[in-house]
């Protein structure tokens, strides 16, 4: 049995994939669903997360603590922890998985994938610029914003899974892990085994900007999703039927 550890993206929470972990648990693995710094019932206030160590240092502590190895998921910008620690702890690692998430090559950023051309221009994007505020400490999500933030990260999901996520949102993430330069090196975040969960259905991050990550840093094996940015929440058992597939 594998030992999981769910990295959640932007504003969320580690709770949002309670779903998932459940259905894991009941088939035997064991699940770590960490906050982020700053996210959810982390106490750190946005302002002291300066860099990407600060910002992954739960899901670092949580891989430190696991008795052997464990497969990272990250989801959206969850995806610069996988590979951060990808790159700091390959020893601890199984396998990385990238759930619609941020894959930056060496010497890039995530940032680097949502300034371009692909992204910027795509009609679901621009539409979601209504809910998004830039700010000193980081990439701010307009709460009030309830129908354009569903169509833009919950656009398949339950009126109910919408409402739940609402509530669970921080209003702010911090530059760091958009931010962050990829660190890797073929000898050690190169010798890890890596999957690619395409969202086909993706509002948040569109399908063309996630195979431009995969063309950028090559050789992961590709799984796809008919769904939106949030299969966690809207797919939570072939979410878990491909990553029992992994383990």
């Amino acid at each position: 049995m594998a030992t999981f550890i769910l990295i959640h993206g932007s504003w969320h929470w580690g709770g949002c994939f309670v779903k998932v972990a459940n259905i894991l648990g009941a088939n035997g693995h064991a699940v770590i669903t960490p906050d982020l710094t700053s996210h959810g019932f982390d106490p750190t206030p946005t302002h002291a997360v300066t860099e990407i160590a600060t910002y992954a240092a739960p899901v670092r502590a949580a891989l430190e603590r696991v008795d052997g190895k464990a497969i990272l998921v990250g989801h959206s910008v969850g995806g610069a922890t996988c590979t951060w620690l990808g790159e700091e702890m390959p020893a601890k690692i199984a396998a990385l998985v990238y759930l619609t998430g941020f894959m930056a090559p060496a010497g890039k950023t995530a940032r680097d994938f949502v300034m371009n051309p692909t992204y910027l221009k795509d009609p679901a994007i621009v539409e979601s610029q209504g809910m998004l505020r830039l700010g000193k400490e980081g990439l701010g999500l307009d709460l009030s914003k309830h129908e354009l933030i569903a169509r833009s990260l919950f656009s398949d999901c339950s009126a109910h899974d919408i409402k739940v996520a609402l509530a669970n949102l921080v209003r702010v993430t911090p530059h760091a892990p958009f931010t962050a330069i990829s660190p890797i090196t073929n000898g050690r975040y190169g010798k890890l085994p890596r999957h690619y969960i395409e969202c086909l259905e993706d509002r948040g991050l569109p399908l063309a900007v996630q195979r431009e990550m995969q063309a950028a840093v090559p050789g992961a094996t590709v799984h796809q999703l008919k769904t939106g940015h949030s299969p966690f929440l809207s797919a939570p058992d072939k979410v878990a039927e491909i990553l029992m597939s992994i383990a």
